[in-house]
């Protein structure tokens, strides 16, 4: 379904025929002796709910099955449940398409659109409306600039157009709502290939070396791709000295001629290895001191050092982001 590097396709778990249950006997409050929108009232509490688009749909559809319609020209001009339904399915199509995640991503990542969304959560806006909106937030463009902003987001199946207002659809609200939720503003850099989202889902569930990292982004592009993620503090490496960790070997202490010291040091190293920093700590001396007697140690054979591989980790700020990337590549 959708951009198999950034958003990798999910199974859908939707209890279809359960939710229709649940959902068949709402209506929205009545105005006078009138229902007013119900179909679109319903479909918005759904996705506010939690529902997924394909629920949301298939209650769309059941209510489609029990209208006495009196003709297909009625469906088009006035049903709001086809309206919902034709919603629902162009945005079936935008999310199929391959590069729809990179679509996505980079129309978020820019501060007048997410106001643009903010505005629209509200109630829909013509352009001029948009115009006016923003200019009380202090952001004042012209309507060619706003409608260069709403493209992207038309592109990416967050708002649509209807009588010349734009509105959010029921995706952009579940988008928007995830925005709200992690905080997310400006923390990836724009116009990217998509490379760091990648990367920092990847890191979500542990996190991994560099050899490990080239399976999700391009070799040649990976350091750049790793700085720009370091920068913004959003992952961070292991430093050089945790890096090399020290091993003791097969040879029996009994047979050597060691200090306290020294034999205080090799009873501390434990199989699986341990880096100085730890081993000073653990021992109860100076990280300058125990340089040096692991340095005499190498020299008896007695101790030997290994490199273990640099590792990238998220920190708190790469964790939020990570999570809001998550949430959206599961809205479906």
């Amino acid at each position: 379904m959708k951009d198999s590097s950034l958003f990798s396709s999910r199974k859908s778990s939707n209890k279809n025929d359960q939710v229709s249950m649940a959902y068949a006997a709402l209506k929205e409050p009545t105005h006078g002796q009138r229902i007013v929108g119900d179909s679109l009232w319903l479909s918005k509490k759904m996705v506010d709910d939690g529902c997924t688009l394909g629920q949301t749909l298939h209650v769309m559809e059941e209510q489609c099955k029990s209208c006495d319609v009196v003709s297909p020209m009625f469906c088009v001009d006035q049903c709001e449940t086809w309206k919902v339904k034709k919603e629902l399915r162009e945005i079936g199509r935008v999310l199929s398409e391959d590069d729809h995640g990179l679509k996505l991503l980079n129309a978020l990542k820019n501060e007048r659109r997410l106001a643009i969304l903010n505005i629209l959560w509200q109630r829909p806006f013509s352009v001029d409306g948009l115009q006016k909106k923003l200019g009380n937030c202090g952001l004042h463009h012209s309507k060619k600039t706003i409608s260069e902003y709403l493209k992207p987001l038309l592109k990416a199946g967050l708002v649509r157009e209807s009588s010349k207002r734009f509105l959010l659809t029921l995706y952009g609200r579940k988008v928007y709502d995830a925005v709200v939720k992690h905080g997310f503003k400006e923390q990836l850099p724009i116009h990217s290939g998509g490379y760091e989202e990648r990367i920092l889902r990847n890191l979500l569930d542990s996190g991994k070396t560099r050899d490990e990292l080239v399976k999700v982004g391009p070799a040649k592009s990976l350091s750049r791709v790793l700085k720009r993620l370091l920068e913004r503090k959003l992952i961070v490496n292991n430093s050089p000295s945790a890096r090399i960790f020290y091993f003791r070997t097969k040879r029996v202490l009994s047979l050597e001629q060691l200090s306290p010291t020294q034999k205080k040091i090799c009873e501390a190293i434990p199989q699986n290895g341990i880096s100085a920093s730890d081993l000073a700590e653990s021992v109860g001396i100076s990280l300058r001191r125990t340089y040096k007697y692991l340095r005499s140690l190498r020299g008896k054979k007695l101790v030997f050092r290994r490199d273990t591989p640099v590792t990238y980790e998220l920190l708190e700020r790469g964790r939020v982001v990570a999570g809001f990337l998550e949430e959206i590549a599961g809205v479906e």
